[in-house]
């Protein structure tokens, strides 16, 4: 048997580019990781691969990510070998902050240590480049800055821990819902800048470009995030999704916004170093 956490990220920044050839948009962001996190339990099985999970709503099948990368590990060693894999999740779904995408990359690494695969961080990588855009980053974690369609990650040096206050409302945002409206407003143009503002505007956020699309998909966004900015020093929208994130959030903060947004769960988190996600991420018997 195997266990880690997969530990979910933050957009400091995102910054949305033209449509690319291969449906996908350009994107440049910069990707933190923070503690919360879902734990994935993996243990050998002669059936065939088995997934379960605490919570109801998940797919089980091969909409679900964590079945995919198990699939896929499987036909790249062509193994016959099956798995029963357990999820508790903690990340709300749909909220930007890279569940899903954090459960695959997690679920590569425990079946390859179950499995004592003989693969290098290069066969790794193109597995989890070929199941999402967001899951090479998280084989590694921290503080990078992303680009491309999201597979290009280029790591940052650790940045002090910060202490942040997300605000998670009782409803998810599909990531094509996202980008599908931010498209109809631009038409599929534009371009990302060559450096993010927050390289040298000194504050923590910088621009989200996917915000006035996320307003439109669901118009009750602008109340729950001019309350939290209205509760915070910053806070923003975290990538495509739901949840918005507070830096240096009022004592009240929690008090103030669960009056605006029933049914929203609050997570206080901080943010982790490259180190500290490997140690999380590192599959424990």
């Amino acid at each position: 048997m195997r266990t880690a956490l997969a530990p979910a990220k933050i957009n400091r920044e995102l910054r949305v580019g033209a449509l690319r050839p291969d449906g996908y948009h350009e994107i440049r962001s910069r990707f933190s990781s923070i503690d919360l996190s879902d734990r994935l339990t993996a243990e050998s099985s002669l059936a065939r691969m088995a997934f379960s999970c605490d919570e109801a709503s998940i797919p089980k099948d091969e909409a679900n990510l964590v079945v995919r990368a198990a699939q896929s590990l499987a036909s790249r060693l062509g193994t016959a070998t099956g798995a029963r894999i357990r999820l508790e999740k903690r990340v709300p779904v749909g909220a930007g902050l890279g569940g899903g995408s954090a459960d695959a990359a997690v679920t590569l690494r425990l079946l390859a240590s179950l499995w004592e695969a003989e693969l290098g961080a290069g066969d790794l990588l193109g597995l989890a480049a070929s199941l999402g855009s967001d899951v090479p980053y998280f084989l590694t974690g921290g503080e990078a800055d992303v680009s491309g369609r999201g597979e290009r990650v280029e790591e940052k040096p650790d940045a002090p821990p910060v202490s942040l206050l997300v605000f998670a409302p009782p409803f998810g945002i599909p990531t094509r819902e996202g980008y599908d409206a931010h498209r109809r407003r631009n038409g599929g143009r534009g371009s990302v800048p060559a450096s993010l503002d927050i390289e040298s505007s000194g504050r923590f956020f910088g621009p989200n470009d996917l915000e006035p699309a996320i307003l439109e998909v669901r118009p009750e966004m602008k109340t729950l995030l001019e309350a939290a900015r209205a509760s915070a020093g910053e806070a923003a929208i975290t990538g495509s999704g739901s949840a918005i994130v507070l830096y240096e959030p009022s004592p009240d903060a929690v008090r103030r916004l669960a009056g605006v947004a029933l049914g929203a769960r609050f997570y206080r988190v901080r943010t982790l170093s490259r180190a500290e996600y490997e140690s999380c991420t590192a599959p424990s018997r």
